[in-house]
């Protein structure tokens, strides 16, 4: 709240979050304010007086939305920025180079990874205390294992397949499914970065632009498909059907430059 000789404003949580959001509430309130003078001049004055005041602050209310309609573009240029920014600070995911290796953690001791896959696998045995030999005895082994999509973006990555705590009785059972699990999904981990399948292309993107160094299944195959028909109809560039292109001040030119400028950003 701010204190005036005559009035009081208030303001309720202006803020601006850059690329976001511009808030701005504010209200008067008059308490206590002479009036002696005001209510010596007549109605009819009064109201002439009032509805200029009122074009006065029509006038403010204009400038107030001219400057938010401005804030908007510019806004929009800083979110635009913060998604390209985004994109580029996306840390490139850790894996294992397709090999298998040891954890610390219990319910996955092995894990195989590449740049869209991984698998985490674990065997784990139960016991029970023998009081005639003092000894911890085997009972049960319990197989866990996991195939997931292994996404650079937090909080995605969706299960593939997978199986919890699938009980045995024989140890070299529980190793035996597991050992053709692994083989089942070997085919994933043949190339440090394999195609994506489409259904799961959007782990890999951000804000609808495919990371670097990634491939979507069916794509590379359509774009070859694309360049091999452009060839096939004399879509190369030859000396032969070389066309010149517009000059540098030409109007078409002027155009395309025109398509291609960025947002305005204001400093």
């Amino acid at each position: 709240m701010e204190e005036n000789k005559d009035y009081h404003a208030y303001r309720y949580g202006d803020h601006l979050t850059p690329g976001s959001e511009l808030k701005i509430e504010h209200s008067v309130v008059c308490e206590n304010v002479d009036i002696s003078t005001l209510i010596t001049m007549g109605i009819d004055s009064l109201e002439a007086m009032r509805q200029g005041s009122i074009d006065g602050e029509q006038k403010a209310y204009e400038i107030v939305v001219a400057a938010a309609k401005q804030w908007e573009q510019q806004a929009a240029a800083t979110q635009t920025i913060n998604r390209a920014l985004e994109y580029l600070r996306t840390p490139e995911i850790e894996h294992t180079g397709n090999q298998w290796k040891d954890t610390d953690n219990w319910r996955a001791d092995q894990k195989i990874s590449n740049r869209v896959y991984q698998m985490t696998c674990s065997i784990w045995e139960d016991t029970k205390y023998d009081r005639e030999t003092k000894q911890s005895v085997p009972i049960a082994w319990y197989v866990t294992w996991e195939v997931r999509i292994h996404s650079p973006k937090q909080g995605y990555g969706a299960k593939i397949a997978g199986q919890n705590q699938k009980r045995y009785t024989d140890k070299n059972a529980a190793i035996k499914y597991l050992d053709g699990r692994k083989k089942a999904y070997s085919h994933l981990f043949t190339e440090i970065s394999p195609p994506i399948p489409k259904e799961y292309e959007h782990h890999f993107m951000v804000h609808g632009t495919l990371l670097p160094g990634y491939t979507v299944e069916g794509l590379e195959q359509a774009k070859t498909e694309h360049a091999a028909a452009e060839v096939s109809e004399g879509g190369i560039f030859t000396p032969q059907n070389q066309r010149s292109l517009p000059s540098w001040g030409s109007s078409l030119w002027q155009k395309l430059r025109k398509k291609r400028q960025p947002l305005p950003v204001r400093q």
